[in-house]
């Protein structure tokens, strides 16, 4: 029976897996979307993310399925609490690539903006930041989860700098306020994919070490 049901863990773990791989392979369509103006990846993006819908809510209610039938214990009631929340992180990166392929199509029928080079530097960031951390996940690497927490910052840095570029331009220009609004929003898109794979990060620490690090909640006075 024991071996049934870490067999069925290992499943789960998989499909968590693709799930995080067809939500990075969404993300970066997207951005291919934005950069070469391509209609068809914008497609692309939305079935993907219909698919990360569906795995989603299998994810959801196999875990739901173990906790009542096995009532786990431990590290395998973590996994499966932590495994919950991260199918919906991930959900929510399929949802912020849409919003970036639905700013390409926008944008594609605007006349071109001089390329930022901040916005590519911060969609690979963020996607390296994503396979990160469900690496760190699977693998029970809390050294790097820890790590990807620490480079949120960059992100955030690279956001920044974007706005304020932004922002002189569309004083400078007016008539770039329609473009300049657009690629704002793919910045605050990439960034809450980066604040995804933050949260996905601390799912790996919560299960391999059964401390609570959101909101510095392990550095919370003990009674």
């Amino acid at each position: 029976m024991e071996r049934h049901f870490h067999h069925d863990l290992e499943a789960l773990r998989d499909r968590l897996s693709e799930m995080a791989g067809r939500a990075e392979r969404a993300l970066a369509k997207a951005m291919e979307a934005l950069r070469t103006r391509d209609a068809h990846l914008c497609e692309e993006v939305l079935a993907e993310d219909l698919e990360i819908d569906r795995i989603e809510l299998e994810v959801e209610g196999r875990c739901l399925s173990f906790l009542g039938l096995q009532q786990p214990v431990a590290r395998d009631l973590r996994f499966l609490v932590a495994a919950i929340r991260i199918s919906n992180y991930l959900e929510r990166v399929g949802d912020h690539a849409v919003n970036i392929a639905q700013s390409a199509l926008k944008l594609s029928n605007l006349p071109r903006m001089k390329p930022l080079e901040e916005l590519p530097a911060m969609a690979e960031w963020t996607i390296s930041m994503l396979r990160d951390s469900v690496t760190a996940w699977l693998s029970g690497d809390t050294a790097m989860a820890k790590s990807i927490c620490e480079r949120d910052v960059e992100v955030d840095t690279l956001k920044a700098t974007i706005f304020t570029k932004l922002s002189d331009l569309m004083i400078q220009e007016p008539e770039a306020v329609p473009r300049a609004l657009e690629t704002l929003l793919v910045s605050r898109n990439l960034e809450r994919v980066a604040d995804q794979a933050t949260n996905i990060a601390e799912e790996a620490i919560f299960v391999a070490e059964a401390r609570v690090i959101k909101h510095h909640a392990d550095e919370a006075p003990r009674a």
